[in-house]
């Protein structure tokens, strides 16, 4: 499964597909994008105003709260965002509540090799990364009989908490990609 994985060094980075925006129009966006390193993400998104405010007002509560552990979501963004060769999405970790990334590199290059039955991960964790390889590269896969064992490591509300937020990284991370947003901080 690996070897078809773009690897990190093997993803080139387009130019953005669109001009960045001014920052210095709105302090706000300029000072979070040079506090964050994401200046292309804010001025890519920037082209049509108010709109990240409003993502991140869907995403935000999606990731930070639920009945879904944010480890389990984060190893899951982590192997969409391979799967998406997304470097803003491969350069970026979530962090609990004392900033601390909640997977460790360990954990990263084991999802990026795409080995869920390693032993560091909890069988929650394996059938979340199952859910999401199946998910991310044939969604129409997913019958009854692999939602039943999915289900038996998740409630219904939490299957569909994950399979919201497994929706939610796959798509954005495809248009993060598109978009040829870098990586916030080097990715080696």
């Amino acid at each position: 499964m690996a070897e078809d994985l773009r690897a990190i060094g093997d993803c080139a980075i387009p130019q953005l597909l669109l001009s960045p925006l001014d920052l210095s129009t709105d302090a706000n966006v300029a000072a979070t994008a040079a506090r964050t390193g994401m200046s292309a993400f804010y001025g890519q998104l920037g082209h049509a105003p108010g709109l990240i405010d409003k993502w991140l007002a869907f995403y935000q509560p999606i990731v930070n709260s639920g009945a879904v552990e944010l480890r389990t979501k984060e190893l899951c963004r982590l192997r969409i965002a391979a799967r998406n060769g997304c470097m803003l999405c491969l350069g970026g970790r979530f962090r609990d509540a004392a900033g601390v990334p909640v997977v460790d590199d360990d954990d990263v290059d084991t999802v990026l090799a795409g080995r869920f039955d390693d032993l560091r991960f909890t069988p929650r964790e394996q059938a979340a990364l199952e859910f999401t390889e199946r998910f991310r590269v044939d969604h129409t896969s997913i019958d009854k009989a692999f939602a039943a064992r999915t289900l038996e490591h998740f409630t219904e509300g939490e299957f569909v908490e994950l399979a919201l937020c497994v929706a939610q990284f796959t798509g954005m991370g495809q248009l993060f990609s598109m978009l040829g947003l870098p990586s916030p901080v080097p990715v080696s």
